[in-house]
């Protein structure tokens, strides 16, 4: 087979890493490349009719929609769109920040709309089209309040919620109800620890909000958000208040804070689990170690082997919780997870459709990329015209 006839298509940012990883992965089994197509040319209204490789061999098109780029001005786009979608008063929003956390679930709704165009043209283009991971799939875990309690649902460890969050006395109201004083607030539709808020309020009033949004104005109406590489840290109500006001403004929920382990000979790290499931079976994993309350390696925390962290029977449970959490995903092949792990109880707190992002992470000595490259080979394989050769 000739690059030509690769019948693969990748959407994203054709230059980033993710899409030039498996590229190179194709590459290294004589596959050639996958035709790239980016975002924000499918968003342009003047765009030509998608054309999707193909085979002469009667090959399925096998697609692999990926993350957007962090692009201001796609960001933007998709903005606009989703405040039209969802016909939203007054002017869409214009002139965004780059680093601004704002017009989330705007942004969502015009992603959701975005990919679901994309399959409805893609399938027109090429009948039948093999998806690495689904539309509905991607956008089910993108959301992250749909995606947790439809884990919860399937019987999976989750950490309890306590619920949507209107505002910050709501919160506040939540904390009451449930006896609680440590909790995570979480962005209904963030990514990449963008908005989380890990907040504690002691019995004296204090209060503590490690975030890695910096709050500039403490009107809650008024207030702006921009996502930041170093953790902040609030103990001032009226910064929390504006934070939290902030955040519930776009949506977004409330559940436990549950602790993550020691990790053995950092002092004060605790660490989770990244752990890339490929085909339903965990594959890829990598521990993050971090002394604050957000592990995610791009905010500068520690990676490990989790061979080292963790022993026998903990790696099992970690194993099983894996594959019970895949299965609620069965029509996707890549999952990324987010786990604490125990020996007795493993907790998922996220599902991710685009979490193969972790350099330096093998299994068998494949990394994620590797894992794909093999999915298309064995696309290729269950071709009618080499099936029927295989059984002339």
């Amino acid at each position: 087979m000739t690059p030509r006839d690769l019948p693969l298509a990748v959407f994203g940012a054709p230059g980033h890493r993710r899409i030039q990883r498996l590229q190179r992965a194709l590459h290294a089994r004589g596959l050639g490349r996958a035709a790239a197509f980016d975002y924000a040319e499918r968003l342009d209204p003047s765009a030509p009719p998608l054309a999707l490789p193909s085979s002469d061999d009667g090959a399925p098109t096998m697609v692999k929609l990926d993350a957007p780029a962090a692009d201001a001005a796609l960001y933007e786009r998709l903005v606009r769109r989703g405040h039209r979608l969802l016909a939203r008063d007054g002017a869409p929003p214009a002139g965004i920040d780059g680093h601004a956390l704002a017009h989330r679930d705007l942004w969502f709704a015009g992603f959701a709309d975005l990919l679901r165009a994309i399959a409805r043209e893609a399938e027109a283009a090429a009948g039948p089209v093999r998806w690495l991971n689904p539309v509905e799939d991607i956008l089910r875990m993108g959301d992250k309040w749909a995606c947790r309690e439809a884990l919860a649902a399937a019987g999976v460890d989750v950490p309890p919620a306590l619920g949507r969050v209107r505002s910050y006395a709501h919160l506040r109201a939540l904390l009451d109800a449930h006896g609680c004083d440590r909790v995570f607030v979480k962005p209904r539709y963030g990514s990449a620890a963008a908005g989380v808020v890990a907040y504690r309020r002691h019995r004296d009033g204090r209060e503590l909000a490690w975030t890695t949004a910096e709050v500039v104005g403490e009107d809650g109406a008024h207030a702006h958000l921009f996502n930041r590489l170093s953790p902040q840290r609030y103990t001032a109500r009226p910064r929390i208040e504006a934070l939290i006001d902030a955040l519930a403004a776009q949506d977004c929920y409330a559940e436990a804070w549950i602790p993550k382990p020691r990790a053995a000979g950092v002092a004060g790290g605790c660490f989770d689990l990244r752990v890339i499931a490929f085909a339903g079976a965990p594959r890829q994993r990598m521990a993050r170690i971090a002394a604050a309350p957000m592990t995610n390696l791009h905010l500068g925390n520690r990676r490990a082997d989790p061979r080292s962290l963790l022993d026998e029977a903990t790696w099992a449970t970690v194993d099983a919780t894996v594959r019970a959490a895949a299965r609620v995903f069965p029509e996707s092949a890549m999952i990324g997870f987010d786990l604490i792990p125990g020996r007795d109880r493993c907790v998922v707190l996220e599902a991710n459709a685009f979490g193969d992002d972790v350099q330096h992470a093998r299994c068998d000595g494949a990394e994620p990329a590797d894992d794909q490259a093999e999915w298309v080979l064995a696309g290729l394989a269950r071709t009618p015209s080499r099936e029927a050769r295989a059984h002339g």
